[in-house]
């Protein structure tokens, strides 16, 4: 019953919004659209040939991607994979550094995320891999494995 207060109260702000319904709607259109596909995966696999250029570094233990989504994991140790302390914000100031260039991301913890929207051109994606790879060097050096 409603007086028992049983019920979760909090929902999403836009939940049953015709705008957002219809933008929603849009945007599948737009998804399905085989010229939207193969333009994602023209970036995606531009995406990946601009992460290659981080595997020789250090202080970058992983790069993982799925489509236009990717996580370049920072590591105190290359040989051993082992991670900075959370404390050292080693993310955050890699972060810190590609905002001052120009492209915003956030860390989650020492990973961090690029997820260029499907609208990035290539100069775009390049440059986001190019500001990384500059803030790596920035804040964790520029040693070689």
């Amino acid at each position: 019953e409603y007086e028992e207060l049983k019920t979760f109260f909090h929902g999403h702000s836009y939940t049953g919004n015709q705008l957002g319904a219809s933008a929603a709607l849009a945007s599948w259109d737009l998804l399905k659209d085989p010229k939207g596909r193969l333009r994602r995966k023209t970036l995606e696999k531009l995406l990946s040939a601009e992460l290659e250029s981080l595997w020789p570094f250090a202080r970058v233990g992983d790069v993982r991607q799925e489509g236009l989504v990717a996580g370049v994991e920072l590591v105190a140790d290359w040989k051993t994979r082992k991670a900075f302390p959370l404390k050292a914000r080693i993310g955050i100031k890699v972060c810190e550094a590609m905002a001052s260039k120009g492209v915003l991301t956030r860390p989650i913890g020492n990973v961090v995320p690029l997820l260029p929207p499907y609208c990035t051109t290539d100069v775009q994606l390049r440059k986001m891999v190019r500001v990384l790879r500059e803030s790596i060097i920035e804040i964790l050096g520029s040693e070689r494995v």
